[in-house]
């Protein structure tokens, strides 16, 4: 197989750029969502119990959409390498990895599956708990900016040709091609 692009979305963008639009998606995230779901969800008033049920999911959000990373990726089995680091003795960090060149498709349902699967859930939580609207709205407004380097990636995968394979590295990924795919 053919390298057809390398891409190290920190070393292309840069981390504190990468964080500064996942911050600044969450804002307007928040401020876009928050008016529209008061008035589709209707709360006749909003409760503020349960806050430490949602710190804690405000903490988990980030191991939740990484293991709807891995979702697709299950069925792979030894070939997807996970490994749990705690860093600090307080920020836990969960890698996923690849070991082998995975199709484009396969990729790109990987890096989508958790920005549908779990704002779909909130949103239904939002319907089914409208007291608690603010509170889901924060969670999706949150999980968003979380799922832009995932736009960043997924709009970089989109350009490679449709038979490409994606390769992990230890600095990012690598879109590969057959040797009998033309370049484009």
């Amino acid at each position: 197989m053919n390298c057809w692009k390398a891409i190290n979305i920190h070393k292309q963008y840069g981390a504190k750029r990468v964080f500064f639009l996942s911050s600044l998606t969450m804002l307007f995230a928040f401020i876009f969502l928050f008016v529209p779901a008061t008035y589709v969800f209707v709360p006749k008033a909003f409760y503020d119990n349960h806050f430490v049920l949602f710190l804690t999911c405000l903490w988990l959000m980030f191991f939740i959409h990484k293991f709807f990373h891995l979702l697709p990726l299950l069925h792979l089995g030894k070939k997807v390498k996970k490994s749990f680091v705690m860093k600090y003795r307080i920020f836990p960090q969960i890698h996923i990895r690849v070991n082998e060149p995975i199709p484009k498709w396969m990729f790109l349902l990987s890096l989508i599956t958790p920005f549908f699967m779990i704002n779909t859930l909130l949103l239904i939580s939002c319907y089914f708990f409208s007291h608690y609207v603010h509170y889901m709205i924060i969670l999706l407004a949150y999980h968003i900016g979380i799922c832009v380097s995932d736009f960043i990636c997924t709009k970089n995968v989109l350009t490679a040709p449709n038979r490409a394979y994606i390769e992990e590295t230890e600095n990012g990924f690598d879109i590969l091609l057959r040797q009998t795919q033309k370049f484009i």
